[in-house]
């Protein structure tokens, strides 16, 4: 299936940049996951679009690196964050 592929290219980008911002929880978090989806995509789906709004939500990570906001990869965080919200919303 197509969307469970982009939902794991997605993920896997998502995972790199959050390590590079050093929010390593939220990495982990995203790891398994994307894990999950190979087993029950339906439910990783719906537990990622419950990760979606709130405070301290994933809508809430910004990238930083020695107290300077990365201007490009928060921009990469924010299109594959709505990408990704798209397509779980589609596969749950």
């Amino acid at each position: 299936m197509k969307n469970l592929n982009d939902v794991e290219v997605i993920l896997a980008r998502m995972i790199e940049l959050l390590r590079v911002g050093a929010f390593d929880d939220w990495a982990v978090a995203l790891e398994k996951i994307k894990k999950g989806f190979e087993v029950d995509p339906k439910y990783s789906s719906l537990k990622l679009l419950s990760m979606y709004g709130g405070m301290g939500s994933l809508n809430d990570v910004v990238l930083y690196r020695d107290g300077q906001p990365l201007v490009l990869e928060n921009n990469e965080l924010d299109s594959l964050r709505t990408q990704l919200y798209e397509l779980c919303k589609k596969i749950a």
